[in-house]
């Protein structure tokens, strides 16, 4: 059983505030025509207030006290790029799908600054499964494993887990102070939920979405594989201080 901190129930009622949300955002859309987004601090998961949102073909929008934007469905569905800014946290672009003239998915996690040295990798993602963790691992001499077992670390610089989200949405942040050029990581997020069930498709119905952030931007987005079988993903690795996706569905 995980060992549960302080923190980790502040942060539950954060995320159970976020399944009314999801409710009310969906009963507003089909109301009115209109989709949601919503942005959040990647590091304490609050809402960011008065960042700035340019919704490809549709226009700019800023976040109100909520951390939301409500913008008009466009008349084709598909994927639109979206591209976000605010003071204090690094710019970020990232796709954003259309259906049925629903968001497939609209909560995003944003990181703010931070030194050049510095890797954050923030997952986010749907309702179910109720629990994902993330896992980074240094390979070889000096070698760790950051994971809800161990939420920091101080083996090369310091690491650590900056939230554990077990009521579903994320966003499940880590945070390296510096990645070496002669070491080899990997990161993999793992389906606690259905970690009993070696068939669940689960985790790849979560719609869940890694950002990486290195050298004060984001270096890429990973969507995770739909209808496919696995409760770990293999997201990506870092080889020679190179960022290298994998982007496989695995039974642990």
């Amino acid at each position: 059983m995980k060992n549960i901190l302080f923190i980790c129930f502040v942060i539950s009622i954060s995320l159970n505030a976020q399944i009314t949300t999801k409710s009310a955002d969906m009963f507003e859309e089909l109301e009115s025509g209109n989709l949601t987004l919503r942005f959040t601090n990647a590091v304490n998961g609050k809402p960011i207030y008065g960042g700035t949102v340019a919704v490809e073909t549709i226009g700019e929008y800023t976040t109100d006290e909520e951390g939301k934007i409500v913008f008009p469905s466009p008349a084709e569905y598909g994927v639109l790029r979206v591209n976000f800014r605010s003071e204090g946290y690094i710019p970020t672009e990232f796709p954003i799908e259309i259906m049925a003239g629903t968001l497939f998915f609209n909560r995003i996690s944003v990181s703010p600054m931070m030194d050049m040295k510095f890797v954050r990798i923030v997952v986010d993602w749907d309702k179910e499964p109720r629990d994902l963790d993330a896992h980074f691992v240094k390979a070889g001499s000096g070698g760790y494993h950051i994971s809800y077992r161990n939420m920091r670390v101080l083996a090369d610089g310091s690491g650590m887990l900056d939230i554990d989200a077990m009521k579903g949405y994320g966003p499940e942040t880590i945070t390296v102070n510096e990645v070496s050029t002669r070491s080899s990581y990997e990161y993999f997020i793992h389906d606690f939920t259905n970690q009993r069930n070696k068939h669940s498709a689960g985790l790849s119905d979560s719609k869940a979405t890694v950002k990486v952030y290195g050298d004060g931007k984001l270096l890429k987005v990973i969507q995770v594989q739909r209808k496919k079988e696995g409760t770990v993903w293999k997201v990506f690795k870092i080889e020679q201080g190179q960022v290298c996706e994998v982007n496989q569905l695995v039974s642990d």
